[in-house]
């Protein structure tokens, strides 16, 4: 008898995971198009850390979702949450062409730890919450969401300048309206108000210090708990635990430096609050991809491109087919 996904032990779980980079280090979401044919009759099982969602816009075919199948037709918008088990098959002789963006969440979380991403995004990114899987066409509020799908389509396909505003914006307006209707659910109960007041005196001083040594045994004591209970809630109320908080807020802000200052490296390092340049290194790449000299050259070049824009749209920029076994 063949096992239930939610039957796999962590070493099987890990041998879904699709090892894929979506996007770029400036650009951390991508679009794929997708056509399931007779050629590629499906796609295989897989995970990944971001999220993604998927418009059916023609045809009909099935997708599962954590060992969950539906049925989606011409019109049909799918969610896919973090680290879900999810694959595409053909229906019978029908084709079906699919438009998807994928994307990791913490691009619209701010580095400050706001009640955007303490309330609603977090509580996805670490399973708490989740997104309705299927939005179907008869839906009342249907156009709403097709209206943003649109959007973030049109805006990736003409590449204009400022279409990445318009990527994040439409995703802040369709989460939006996730939670305005209702269309977010509880995985178990949680009271995120209480539990982000109680460790925001630790956010306001990891802002404020980050350049400094901070430790947890103080950002602990800032909020009247035990470390080990610190570090747990402080987990359940952000989406991340308190260290790799603190590495996003000094890599989030070592970024901005490596694009709008010419301090070297190892300058840039240092005022973020790394002692350890390779270690610098090694987390940043882990988050941009890139290393933190390729990241300067990249947004560098981009800024060259924007204020210097080419007559025609590169043959980059226009939208690809997904290869087979990828979405």
């Amino acid at each position: 008898m063949k096992r239930k996904l939610s039957e796999l032990n962590k070493e099987e779980f890990k041998q879904f995971h699709e090892n894929k980079v979506h996007g770029t280090a400036l650009r951390p979401f991508a679009k794929y198009r997708t056509v399931i044919c007779e050629k590629l009759p499906g796609i295989s099982a897989h995970w990944h850390e971001e999220m993604e969602i998927i418009k059916v816009q023609e045809g009909t075919g099935s997708i599962c979702i954590d060992d969950k199948w539906f049925s989606v037709h011409k019109g049909d918008i799918v969610f896919v949450n973090p680290r879900k088990i999810h694959s595409i098959s053909r229906y019978k002789s029908e084709d079906m062409v699919l438009d998807s963006i994928i994307f990791n969440l913490r691009i619209l979380e701010s580095t400050n730890a706001d009640a955007c991403s303490i309330k609603y995004l977090a509580p996805i990114i670490n399973g708490t919450n989740l997104v309705t899987r299927v939005i179907r066409t008869k839906f009342s509020d249907y156009h709403v969401f097709d209206q943003n799908m649109t959007t973030i389509m049109q805006a990736y396909n003409d590449a204009i300048p400022g279409w990445e505003m318009a990527v994040k914006a439409n995703l802040f307006w369709l989460f939006y309206h996730l939670y305005h209707l209702d269309l977010v659910h509880r995985a178990e109960h949680i009271d995120e108000s209480r539990e982000s007041e109680s460790v925001q005196p630790a956010i306001d001083y990891i802002r404020e210090n980050y350049a400094e040594e901070i430790n947890i045994k103080t950002l602990a004591s800032l909020c009247g708990f035990s470390e080990t209970y610190f570090m747990k809630l402080f987990k359940k109320a952000t989406g991340m635990t308190c260290v790799d908080y603190i590495n996003g807020v000094r890599l989030s802000q070592a970024a901005n430096h490596l694009l709008v200052t010419s301090s070297s490296i190892i300058d840039v390092a240092l005022g973020v609050g790394y002692n350890n340049v390779s270690y610098f290194n090694r987390q940043f790449k882990a988050v941009y991809n890139v290393t933190p000299k390729e990241y300067r050259r990249i947004g560098r070049e981009q800024s060259k491109a924007f204020a210097n824009p080419a007559p025609d749209v590169s043959a980059d920029d226009e939208p690809v087919e997904a290869p087979a076994g990828d979405e």
